[in-house]
């Protein structure tokens, strides 16, 4: 394995990448590139890691935004792990898969009356209200489920602006001083408020961010229990970074450990995604062709910016590496996608060595990569497939042509 890589289930073996103990080149001969791997084994090491620090009355709720493959939900669910969900799709794939309602929360500033009916029909364990307008649809309703507030605590998580939600100019969550008026103006009569939580974003490499906002998470529930609100829980949501240069770790056991360390007054929820599934995931492509334009040498790839949109969205750079290891010298690349569109870049100066025909790893594709995919340019959607040890299956068909049109009409 490389010294610079720090990924346990992806190991250099006799020159070749492997996922746990699948051969990649042989799976990238057998398949159709690009397509998706992910490693079984990561996942549950890594949802194993959240609740090892957590008691049996906290909750640890993976954000099905980041991978919301059926299969990946089901493996998550049978480690015990509950659900967010932020919109009724996602509500719909977790239920699908058998989740215990009982382990569901379900935020997002924009829920629907039909979204909230079917989030009160299954009882989930939370509802995290995001402004008055939902209080108001619940009513019409005429439900009083279990809900939350979520809160804005206007802090910066000190990552990219796109990703920052906990800030006072953010669309999400809102104020403490509007939290406490609304408990005011409905009352323990009219709302089932159990809950406060937050979430300030991701890619959070300073964890006392997360407990500063406990802290204010904390002082708001205190207040409303003395307004007579039976508040079980403070959910923290989740952001916890990963490394995409694969060279550190950011343990999700230090992190329960400081917020317990801060109190156990309350039950703690969490909401983990990316540091759950990122490093799980790799992206396989081909090279089609070299070509060099004025100084600039570029690798063209047949993975784009609509199988994998974080470079594009986010300037986010992965680790891309020869699938076979070379001793031949390496050159320094721009390695770029076949989409109509400048954007459609994952960096420049990557050191590889490789002709047309050969494969590209692209790695720490767990987490928003499948999720946020497209079909701009009419692409078609890659295969993903999940290795378990000396297994692997295909656990979403690459997309077809006539699958893509098959709900237009002429």
């Amino acid at each position: 394995m490389k010294k610079s890589m720090n990924l346990k289930h992806f190991n250099f073996n006799t020159g070749v990448l492997y996922s746990e103990d699948a051969n990649l080149l042989e799976l990238s001969d057998s398949l159709e590139t690009p397509f998706y791997v992910y490693s079984a084994q990561t996942i549950r090491e890594n949802c194993r890691s959240y609740k090892k620090g957590l008691s049996s009355s906290d909750l640890a709720c993976y954000a099905v935004k980041a991978n919301s493959n059926l299969s990946v939900l089901s493996l998550i669910k049978d480690e015990g792990l509950g659900f967010d969900v932020v919109s009724g799709g996602e509500l719909k794939r977790v239920l699908k898969i058998g989740a215990d309602p009982k382990k569901i929360v379900f935020s997002g500033v924009g829920k629907t009356k039909e979204e909230l009916k079917l989030a009160c029909d299954h009882e989930i364990f939370s509802i995290n209200v995001e402004s008055e307008y939902e209080l108001e649809l619940l009513e019409q309703l005429n439900k009083i489920p279990r809900i939350s507030f979520r809160i804005n605590p206007d802090i910066a998580a000190e990552s990219h602006p796109y990703i920052e939600t906990g800030k006072a100019d953010c669309k999400f969550g809102i104020s403490e001083e509007e939290a406490l008026t609304l408990a005011k103006k409905y009352g323990v009569e009219k709302i089932n408020l159990v809950g406060v939580s937050a979430h300030i974003g991701s890619q959070i490499t300073n964890t006392d961010l997360l407990v500063e906002a406990y802290e204010k998470l904390e002082n708001l529930a205190d207040q409303l229990v003395s307004l007579g609100f039976e508040i079980d829980h403070i959910d923290v949501g989740g952001g916890l970074a990963i490394d995409y240069e694969l060279e550190k770790n950011f343990s999700p056991d230090e992190l329960i450990k400081k917020l317990k360390q801060f109190s156990s007054k309350y039950n703690l929820t969490l909401e983990p995604g990316r540091s759950i599934v990122a490093q799980a995931g790799v992206l396989i492509t081909k090279v089609l062709g070299i070509k060099e334009n004025g100084s600039q040498k570029f690798l063209i790839v047949d993975a784009g910016m609509n199988d994998l949109m974080r470079p594009s969205l986010y300037s986010a750079r992965h680790k891309i590496d020869n699938l076979v290891e070379s001793s031949e010298k390496k050159d320094l690349y721009s390695i770029v996608g076949p989409v109509c569109e400048t954007a459609d870049s994952f960096g420049s100066d990557f050191e590889v060595n490789a002709n047309a025909g050969d494969y590209l790893v692209i790695y720490s594709v767990g987490a928003y990569g499948s999720s946020m995919g497209s079909n701009y340019n009419t692409r078609l959607k890659p295969a993903e497939i999940l290795v378990d040890q000396k297994s692997h299956k295909v656990i979403r068909k690459a997309e077809t042509f006539d699958n893509l049109i098959k709900e237009e009409e002429l």
